[in-house]
C-alpha cells in the first residue's frame, strides 16, 4: 500500500471532520470537540499545533494527526489522530504514526513522543502498544456523557 504525506491545508479539514463515524470516535480524536466535528474548529486547533500532517493514497486524504506541547530537545505529544473510514484496516494508521514519529525526530528535534489514549478505546491502546508506545501514567478524564474514564498516558522513544 503506497502512501504519501504532506502538511495539512485549511481545505483538508472539510473532509477530515467527516472521518469520525460517531460521537465516541469524535471524542477519541478531539475530546474538546463536539459531534459532528466542525472543519473550522479543527483548522483553528491545527494553527496552534506543530506538524499538522495528512497521509494520502492516490491524492485522497487517508489520515490526519498533529503534535502539541513540545519540550524542546526532549518530547512532544501526539494529537487528533484519525483515519478515513474507507482506509481502515490496511496499514494507514501504522504509516501515519511512523511518519509523524519521523517528522517529530527530524523536524522538531525531540527524542520521545507521548500520547493520551482513553481506557475505553481498547483497539487504539493495542495499536499504539504494538507500535512501541508504553504506558507511564494515567489521568482521570470525563467522557462526552460526563462519566469518569482513564486517560492512559503512553510514550515511545524516537
Amino acid at each position: 500500500m503506497m502512501f504519501t504525506f504532506r502538511d495539512a491545508h485549511r481545505e483538508d479539514f472539510q473532509l477530515i471532520s467527516t472521518f469520525p463515524q460517531n460521537q465516541m470516535e469524535a471524542y477519541f480524536m478531539f475530546p474538546r470537540g463536539g459531534y459532528p466535528l466542525h472543519p473550522e474548529q479543527l483548522f483553528e486547533i491545527a494553527q496552534n499545533r506543530l506538524l499538522p500532517t495528512v497521509i494520502e493514497r492516490n491524492n485522497k486524504i487517508v489520515g490526519y494527526c498533529n503534535i502539541y506541547d513540545r519540550t524542546e530537545g526532549e518530547s512532544c505529544w501526539l494529537g487528533n489522530v484519525i483515519i478515513n473510514p474507507e482506509f481502515r484496516g490496511i496499514g494507514a494508521g501504522k504509516h501515519l504514526i511512523r511518519v509523524i514519529k519521523a517528522r517529530a525526530k527530524e523536524e522538531i528535534k525531540v527524542n520521545e513522543i507521548n500520547l493520551v489514549c482513553h481506557n475505553i478505546n481498547t483497539k487504539a491502546l493495542l495499536f499504539y502498544y504494538k507500535l512501541g508506545f508504553k504506558p507511564f501514567d494515567l489521568k482521570i478524564m470525563k467522557d462526552f456523557n460526563d462519566n469518569e474514564i482513564a486517560g492512559i498516558m503512553m510514550k515511545s522513544k524516537l
